[in-house]
C-alpha cells in the first residue's frame, strides 16, 4: 500500500512538472493547430500561438542554456 506522504509528493511533483511544460506543450499545440487551420479559425489559433509565446519565461530559458554552454 501506498503511504499517502508518497502520494502527497507526487501530486506535487505532477502539478510541478505540468506547470514549467503547460506553456511548451500549448506552443506546439498552437503551432499544429495553426497549419491545419483557415479562415477564422487560423486568427484564433495565430492569437493562442502568440499567447503561448508570452507565457513562456526566455530569460530562464536563456540562462539555463548559457549554464549549459559553460
Amino acid at each position: 500500500m501506498i503511504s499517502l506522504c508518497a502520494v502527497q509528493c507526487g501530486y506535487v511533483g505532477f502539478r510541478f512538472v505540468r506547470y514549467k511544460c503547460s506553456p511548451w506543450l500549448m506552443l506546439v499545440l498552437a503551432l499544429f493547430q495553426l497549419c491545419l487551420a483557415s479562415g477564422v479559425q487560423r486568427h484564433q489559433a495565430q492569437i493562442r500561438w502568440l499567447r503561448a509565446i508570452a507565457r513562456i519565461d526566455f530569460v530562464s530559458v536563456y540562462g539555463l542554456l548559457s549554464d549549459l554552454l559553460w
